[in-house]
């Protein structure tokens, strides 16, 4: 159940755990998205549109060496409609890739929209054989594909117009 934590141990060795995100979460999360922002590899976020996406979100947690639990991923499904939900904000600190986790945060937002009665979600990233491997695809069986027109550049969302972190 994407409610109960669930743990995972990679080849690597590294155990981590996945758990629904809480309110104090709220600054190791921005602290875990900001280089990725300032990467433009994701947009930017008020805080209150992260509160909101935290609403259905997912940590990653391990344990580091003071025995702390230490944040180190984040994923959210944003829940548009029964019909359609979306994986957002997904990002794994950098010394944590490769060892499952962003597949593990996925699995769980896909399961909370799973649990919700959510018909399909949708994933928009730029590693294509990630999402494949985890059941995405550019259009669903027998459905029509998803196309896109972009209305304003990266560079008009990205560039430091005063939001707030």
């Amino acid at each position: 159940m994407p409610n109960e934590p669930t743990a995972g141990q990679t080849q690597n060795k590294i155990s981590f755990k996945i758990r629904r995100a809480h309110f104090d979460d709220l600054a190791s999360i921005q602290a875990l998205l900001k280089p990725f922002v300032e990467q433009k590899k994701l947009l930017r976020r008020m805080q209150s549109e992260l509160i909101l996406l935290m609403a259905n979100g997912y940590v990653a947690e391990v344990v580091d060496a003071a025995g702390s639990n230490q944040l180190v991923g984040f994923a959210a499904v944003e829940i548009y409609s029964r019909k359609l939900g979306e994986i957002q904000s997904l990002a794994v600190a950098d010394g944590y890739q490769g060892n499952g986790i962003g597949s593990a945060l996925v699995k769980a937002c896909v399961d909370r929209a799973r649990e919700k009665g959510i018909l399909e979600v949708m994933a928009i990233s730029a590693s294509e054989e990630f999402l494949r491997k985890l059941g995405f695809d550019y259009s669903l069986p027998d459905q029509k594909r998803a196309l896109f027109c972009q209305l304003h550049s990266r560079e008009e969302i990205f560039r430091d117009d005063g939001i707030e972190d």
